[in-house]
């Protein structure tokens, strides 16, 4: 059985940042609960990152759910985060991609414009660094 792309980039970053307590979310109740919760030791704080793989061109697919929880959540100072990894066309392999990762308040901008809006933070996925990741996604 295959596994999912995101399953597998969800993966690469429990296995990248251990020193963070990464809790996976399947939720079928409550529609727009992102994918995983990253919570940082140093600080006993969390953030909600909603995992997407863009493989086929440029969109992002976000349902209006996953849209209204970033949107709503951002209106209240809540910081979210929208980590993608995207591919280029044509070339599926792990050294080609791109990591990018944006604030959830840009949700919108990421349905209409795909991976050409521009991200908080972006890194080749063949040799990102864990600990700045880390660190973005804590601080900004």
């Amino acid at each position: 059985m295959s596994v999912k792309p995101e399953t597998s980039l969800y993966q690469r970053i429990r296995d990248n940042l251990p020193s963070c307590l990464i809790t996976r979310i399947e939720s079928r109740v409550n529609l727009g609960i992102p994918d995983c919760f990253i919570a940082f030791k140093q600080t006993g704080e969390f953030v909600p990152v909603e995992l997407k793989v863009a493989n086929r061109g440029r969109k992002i697919h976000l349902s209006p759910h996953q849209v209204s929880f970033h949107i709503r959540h951002a209106e209240l100072g809540v910081r979210t985060f929208i980590l993608v990894l995207h591919y280029p066309p044509n070339k599926r392999a792990t050294k080609d991609g791109a990591l990018l990762l944006y604030r959830g308040s840009q949700a919108m901008e990421l349905v209409t414009s795909g991976v050409d809006t521009e991200p908080l933070a972006s890194y080749h996925y063949g040799a990102v660094p864990w600990n700045m990741l880390m660190f973005t996604l804590a601080e900004a």
